[in-house]
């Protein structure tokens, strides 16, 4: 079994609340924004039928706060103030993927930049 099919049950959680977080806060935003690209160091995955403890998971996880907080752009104790809230929201996971609620927010908030940062109206697109 790979970490993305261990974790698979916790990211597709209809995490409504942690989601509205997300939208909340640019710091968030960014962190989430640029967590798969975040070197970590995984423990081995778990074998079948094992059961994921997700907090002693992120206990064994090793991150790089330091290169996250260079990719976005944050100082360091934002980035770890950020990590607490976005791993206490189970908006992000160990293996670099984030909660589906949070990957779709992600999605939509960079289109309607992009959009906005070309002056592009969504009947735009469609031509």
């Amino acid at each position: 079994m790979t970490w993305l099919e261990a974790l698979l049950p916790f990211r597709a959680q209809d995490n409504f609340e942690a989601a509205a977080l997300l939208a909340q806060s640019k710091n968030l935003l960014r962190l989430g924004a640029a967590w798969p690209r975040v070197q970590r160091t995984l423990p081995d995955p778990p074998g079948p039928g094992e059961e994921v403890d997700l907090e002693r998971l992120w206990e064994k996880t090793r991150i790089d706060f330091v290169g996250w907080g260079e990719m976005t752009g944050l100082h360091l104790v934002a980035v770890l103030a950020g990590f607490k809230v976005l791993k206490g929201s189970q908006i992000i996971f160990p293996d670099g993927t984030v909660s589906h609620l949070a990957a779709a927010l992600l999605k939509k908030e960079a289109a309607g930049k992009f959009m906005a940062e070309m002056d592009l109206k969504p009947g735009d697109l469609r031509k």
